[in-house]
């Protein structure tokens, strides 16, 4: 992996799909019984996007996030914006701090390209404590 590959890919992985992981989160901490169907169509698409251009060793972790995506779109047949359920977010959680633990170690020899991105990282990593709200 490149140094631009690895901040192209690290850069999407914590902005984009993290990100939107992180606005449905908190979306759903305003409407604990809705999710925002907005969000999470932006979510799956962030999935699919970062599923196109990922090559890595936590492809698994990445299969198990669109697993969830996919049932909770399925839910939505029969409820409208289903919440995730308490399971399903500590499995998200899970799976995109696998994702990101692989990215750090994917590009170790990349450390100050690492701290720029995190430097400006509105929606932190999955390692740190969830942020209430990251608008700046």
């Amino acid at each position: 992996m490149t140094e631009q590959v690895f901040k192209n890919v690290l850069s999407r992985f914590l902005n984009n799909y993290w990100g939107a992981f992180h606005e449905v989160l908190e979306a759903q901490s305003v409407t604990p019984r809705r999710l925002a169907g907005s969000l999470f169509e932006a979510l799956r698409a962030e999935h699919h996007a970062f599923e196109a251009m990922y090559v890595g060793p936590a492809k698994s972790a990445l299969d198990g996030l669109g697993h969830i995506w996919r049932d909770v779109y399925a839910r939505r047949y029969q409820w409208p914006d289903p919440a995730l359920t308490h399971d399903e977010v500590k499995k998200a959680l899970q799976l995109f701090e696998e994702i990101y633990s692989s990215l750090v170690h994917q590009g170790q020899k990349y450390a100050a390209a690492r701290k720029d991105i995190l430097k400006d990282a509105p929606h932190g990593t999955p390692k740190e404590p969830l942020r209430a709200d990251a608008a700046r």
